[in-house]
């Protein structure tokens, strides 16, 4: 694909001064995968934080910022086809996210494109963090928080990106293929419900 394809550069419209997520439950136990599926097929609000999938490459925080993915962590051929089944369990369960929202690194705009196709949003914020920047990660809660508020609706907004990107919203360390489902509301607030596993 192009390298730019599908993106749009949204997060810096936004003014609103979100207060960012908290936690209802201390994990992400809750409901059985079934009965999760049925909720983001039927229910508002829903968010789905996923990792991008399996990667090869060394240095993590290395970004192209003219988005042809010099030097970056790309997908390894096992990450393609994981992301590219996840995608199928969405298409089987008959859930259509009504937003996907991705980090500008090269593997999650992959992650993103093979799972759910071109149409996603990104914004150079949301880039892998480092925890030792305490402004770039201000920064990044603001702009994720406010992205998925903004696309709240009828179907799920799904929110590919980092582990540590994840674990900073949502307390939760989710491995490749988990997809942690949350409840959101228009304060910037979301109860985690539980987790799904699409296994590679």
């Amino acid at each position: 694909m192009p390298p730019t394809e599908g993106l749009q550069q949204v997060g810096q419209r936004h003014s609103i001064k979100l207060p960012g997520f908290r936690l209802a439950s201390a994990s992400a136990g809750g409901a059985d995968e079934a009965t999760l599926w049925i909720k983001l097929e039927s229910e508002p609000h829903l968010v789905v934080f996923m990792r991008h999938t399996q990667s090869s490459g060394r240095n993590a925080l290395t970004w192209d910022e003219s988005g042809n993915c010099r030097g970056e962590v790309v997908l390894s051929e096992e990450g393609k086809a994981h992301a590219k089944k996840i995608g199928d369990a969405f298409v089987q369960h008959r859930v259509k996210p009504i937003r996907v929202i991705s980090s500008p690194m090269c593997r999650c705009r992959e992650t993103a494109q093979i799972a759910f196709g071109s149409g996603y949003v990104t914004d150079a914020l949301l880039r892998e963090i480092a925890s030792a920047d305490s402004a770039r990660t201000a920064a990044y809660e603001k702009t994720a928080v406010s992205l998925i508020v903004t696309n709240l609706g009828k179907a799920p907004v799904v929110f590919v990106s980092h582990r540590p990107n994840i674990n900073l919203l949502t307390l939760e360390l989710i491995e490749e293929g988990d997809l942690l489902i949350g409840r959101a509301n228009r304060k910037g607030e979301i109860d985690v419900v539980g987790k799904i596993r699409v296994e590679p």
